[in-house]
């Protein structure tokens, strides 16, 4: 029987981690849960993300094999044990040149401007993906992140010559990573999935990932609120045809260590 792994976010920016996972497992079966009925978790409480967060795994682990959160907030908020979680690894990045992007809540979780790192306060962000991710589907066009560059220019812009490495803290915004760098003169971007399939490989015992991809394994998607299902679908080819093609010369390197 095929490995079975749980992806927890609370909408379409877990789909990132799911792409990349199925690149490393592409004989398992994913189970894909959205919580879209609480989108998004960047400004609730510590409570509200913790409640979501357990309820979600304890779903998972009756219906997985394996459970991964593939959005930040609720890794660093709730920290749910016997879960690969993916969160912004603050440690060896120097606090004065490295820009965090992440939620009010991954923000406070992470105490990174006592810490002295520079902080984006981007809070609409992740809706802003949202939106975008909509219009695309219902037009059946690219998503046009570059719709967001008036709003990041406005909160990342001033970062141009202090920033040479950005940390990206919600999977939401790795859609937008390429407007991201654009913005901030090419710097170093990192949403920190690379690592996570990395480390989930190496827990599975597997030190490889294939060389070919022949189609996109068996994916159910479970949903808290509207079923949505098409056009996550739809948005997770798209991925595994740009994002996830991009994404797998770093994990490669990360094995390789």
């Amino acid at each position: 029987m095929a490995t079975k792994t749980g992806v927890y976010d609370s909408g379409i920016g877990g789909l990132t981690t799911l792409a990349l996972l199925q690149c490393a497992f592409p004989e398992g079966e994913f189970l894909y849960l959205a919580d879209n009925a609480r989108m998004p978790f960047g400004s609730k409480s510590r409570d509200e993300v913790c409640e979501a967060a357990k309820s979600a795994t304890d779903y998972l682990k009756k219906n997985a094999d394996i459970v991964v959160f593939g959005c930040n907030t609720a890794s660093v908020t709730a920290n749910p044990e016997g879960v690969f979680k993916l969160a912004p690894s603050l440690d060896g990045n120097d606090p004065k040149h490295t820009l965090l992007m992440a939620t009010p809540r991954t923000l406070a979780g992470l105490d990174a401007k006592a810490r002295g790192f520079i902080c984006a306060d981007t809070p609409e962000l992740a809706v802003l993906v949202e939106v975008q991710a909509s219009l695309a589907f219902k037009r059946k066009n690219r998503l046009r992140t570059d719709a967001l560059r008036d709003y990041l220019m406005k909160r990342i812009g001033i970062y141009r010559d202090k920033a040479k490495k950005v940390l990206v803290g919600c999977s939401h915004y790795a859609y937008a990573e390429k407007v991201i760098k654009s913005l901030l003169g090419d710097a170093e971007c990192d949403d920190g999935n690379a690592a996570l399939v990395a480390r989930v490989m190496t827990e599975q015992g597997k030190t490889s990932l294939p060389e070919c991809f022949a189609s996109v394994p068996h994916t159910e998607f479970v949903f808290t609120g509207a079923n949505e299902e098409a056009k996550y679908r739809w948005l997770l080819a798209r991925l595994h045809a740009g994002y996830a093609h991009e994404k797998l010369s770093t994990i490669r390197e990360l094995l390789q260590r």
